[in-house]
C-alpha cells in the first residue's frame, strides 16, 4: 500500500517521537538534538492544549493492522507505553529521572541525561503531534456534526489527491479522530487512521513507577 502524503507526514511525526526517546528501539541513541516539532497553531479553529493530568489510548490503524500507544502525563510526569497490551510492550517513563522499560523481558533502564548543551526532547502536547501531521499548512473547513463530534476536512493543497477529515470532540476540547483519504478519480479510499479513547482526567500514581520486580539492567543491555 501507498501511503499519501498526509499520511507519510503522520508517521513521519510518529517516527520523530519514538527517535526522540533515545532508546534505540528504531536506531541506536545519538548525543544530536532532537528535531523541535512546532507547537499548536493559532489557525486552528478549536482548543488544542492538553490538559495538565489525562492519560487515553491512540490507535493508529493501517493496511489492517492497528497499533496502540498510551499516554498519561500528571503534572511534569509522563508515561508513554508503545504497543500498548501486548506482550512486548516497551514505555517511557520520565519522572525523578527518565526510565526505559521492557515488559517482555521485566527489565528496565535509566536513560543517561545527554552531555553538554545537548537539549533533551520534550513530550508536550503529543496528542497534537500525533493527530496534525500536516496540519501547519492546511485550513479547516467544518462539514458537519457527527455523534457529538465536530467534523473539519483539512485542506493543504487543492490538487493534493489525498484528503484529510479530522473529528473534534468539544466535550473533553481535544481531537479524537483523524482520518487520511487517497483520491482517484471518483474513488476515495481510506488509507490511515487515529483514534483517541479511553480518555481520563483521573489517573493512578502507580503509572509513574517502575513496576514492582523489574530488574535494573544497563542502557546497553536495554537496547
Amino acid at each position: 500500500m501507498f501511503l499519501s502524503n498526509p499520511a507519510k507526514s503522520f508517521l513521519a511525526v510518529f517516527l520523530i517521537i519514538m527517535a526522540a526517546t533515545g532508546c534505540g528501539w528504531l536506531n541506536p541513541a545519538e548525543n544530536t538534538a532532537a528535531p523541535a516539532i512546532p507547537g499548536p497553531n493559532s489557525r486552528f479553529p478549536f482548543k488544542t492544549k492538553e490538559p495538565e493530568n489525562f492519560q487515553c489510548e491512540i490507535v493508529q490503524t493501517a493496511g489492517g493492522s492497528a497499533r496502540r500507544t498510551r499516554l498519561a502525563r500528571k503534572a511534569n510526569w509522563l508515561r508513554i507505553d508503545f504497543d500498548f497490551g501486548e506482550k512486548h510492550q516497551r514505555s517511557v517513563l520520565r519522572i525523578d529521572k527518565e526510565y526505559l522499560i521492557d515488559n517482555e523481558r521485566r527489565v528496565y533502564a535509566e536513560k543517561v541525561p545527554l552531555a553538554g548543551n545537548i537539549v533533551e526532547p520534550q513530550y508536550s502536547d503529543l496528542t497534537h503531534e500525533l493527530l496534525f501531521a500536516n496540519a501547519a499548512r492546511s485550513k479547516f473547513e467544518e462539514i458537519g456534526r457527527e455523534g457529538g463530534l465536530i467534523k473539519y476536512r483539512m485542506i493543504a493543497d487543492e490538487n493534493d489527491a489525498s484528503e484529510s477529515i479530522l473529528y473534534y470532540d468539544p466535550s473533553i476540547g481535544l481531537p479524537v479522530r483523524h482520518e487520511f483519504f487517497s483520491i482517484s478519480g471518483e474513488e476515495r479510499s481510506l488509507e490511515f487512521s487515529v483514534d483517541v479513547s479511553g480518555f481520563a482526567t483521573g489517573i493512578d500514581d502507580g503509572l509513574f513507577a517502575v513496576p514492582a520486580g523489574f530488574r535494573k539492567i544497563s542502557l546497553a543491555d536495554f537496547n
